[in-house]
């Protein structure tokens, strides 16, 4: 009795996919460089990522920024309103009903941006005597790995809150830092 000539043609192809299939299964990826290991785990080990909030536009693109980096890890973004409160009046004195008010506006706007994004936001007021005190006080706070800052840098122009809290900040990091700006 002969084999008949299409079951000889599906057997070949048979054993053909099935080879194939095995090479794919069993070939080993090329290895990865240490330091661009180091660089993946980094961005990566990024779960919590704060954002400051104050300049609102340059903010808010801080917060858009913040979530596509934490979208693949799931990050809890934690989203700080931080006030400064002059060094004549204590730090848990009353405010002004609307700068409690600006700070609530300001923090549910940055909050809509990150529930669109699907993940955890984390929102607070943040009373301190210099705005970079206080960011790293809630970057301890919260363990934050990474932060965010959007930020306005115009030349002809005098310095704005941020201006002066990036430069206090890239001096004394509390954590990785990333400065998000646009030019002029």
């Amino acid at each position: 009795m002969q084999p008949h000539p299409l079951g000889v043609l599906i057997a070949i192809g048979f054993l053909v996919t099935l080879g194939l299939t095995l090479l794919w299964m069993l070939r080993l990826p090329q290895p990865m460089p240490k330091e661009v290991a180091r660089a993946v785990y980094s961005v990566e080990a990024a779960r919590t990522i704060l954002v400051p909030i104050l300049e609102l536009f340059y903010s808010e693109r801080a917060v858009e920024l913040a979530c596509r980096l934490g979208r693949l890890q799931n990050a809890t973004i934690v989203l700080a309103y931080t006030i400064e409160v002059p060094r004549v009046i204590s730090l848990d004195a009353p405010l002004p009903k609307e700068i409690n008010e600006r700070a609530q506006k300001a923090l549910e706007h940055a909050k809509q941006i990150v529930e669109r994004h699907e993940l955890k936001a984390v929102t607070d007021i943040v009373r301190a005597r210099e705005a970079d005190e206080g960011i790293r006080r809630t970057a301890k706070t919260y363990q934050a790995d990474l932060i965010v800052l959007g930020v306005e840098f115009a030349e002809n122009r005098v310095p704005s809150l941020f201006t002066r809290v990036v430069d206090a900040l890239l001096r004394r990091p509390p954590c990785e830092l990333i400065i998000d700006t646009m030019p002029a």
